[in-house]
């Protein structure tokens, strides 16, 4: 019985699918397993303080749960990249590749921070950016967009990532 044969598949495409399997597993990981850290300092919960949530504070609830989705998934993914590259079995163009990922990653999270903050600068209530290869997607918390508050927020995109505004997907949340 013959053996499986890598022909036509060089160093870096075997490293490339492992990272991508790795990656999976890290985010099937994050997801199945939802380990809940807002337990309270003191042990106590105090049930009759709190109050039913209101519409703004589920809209408001959006940007901040999206937020944290985000970063947690990005620091599962970046955990891994970190592993491989502290991994002393690992080939060095597998680190050097994982290394190029973690710094992607934390360009990203810079721009992705950035922009949030100069979206909110120009008179949003509050904006959340997604930086995923060369697509860019913005979602803004707003009563409506006017066609210059679009342009706004794409000049801000393309000064800050150089895209082509094709690559910019907006997105509104209704206050």
């Amino acid at each position: 019985m013959k053996g499986f044969s890598f022909k036509g598949f060089g160093r870096r495409q075997v490293t490339l699918v492992s990272l991508v399997i790795l990656i999976a597993v890290a985010g099937y990981i994050n997801i199945t397993h939802e380990d809940d850290e807002s337990m309270p300092v003191s042990g106590v919960i105090d049930i009759q303080q709190q109050e039913p949530p209101q519409p703004s504070q589920a809209e408001d609830d959006y940007f901040t749960l999206s937020r944290h989705e985000r970063d947690k998934s990005r620091s599962a993914a970046m955990d891994v990249f970190r592993e491989v590259t502290q991994d002393s079995q690992g080939t060095a163009e597998s680190k050097e590749n994982a290394q190029n990922e973690l710094t992607a990653s934390a360009k990203a999270i810079e721009t992705e921070t950035l922009l949030e903050g100069l979206i909110k600068a120009k008179g949003f209530e509050d904006a959340i950016v997604y930086i995923s290869d060369d697509n860019i997607n913005v979602v803004v918390k707003t009563i409506g967009l006017t066609p210059s508050q679009v342009a706004q927020i794409k000049d801000l995109v393309i000064e800050n990532i150089k895209v082509t505004v094709d690559k910019i997907k907006i997105v509104e949340i209704k206050q």
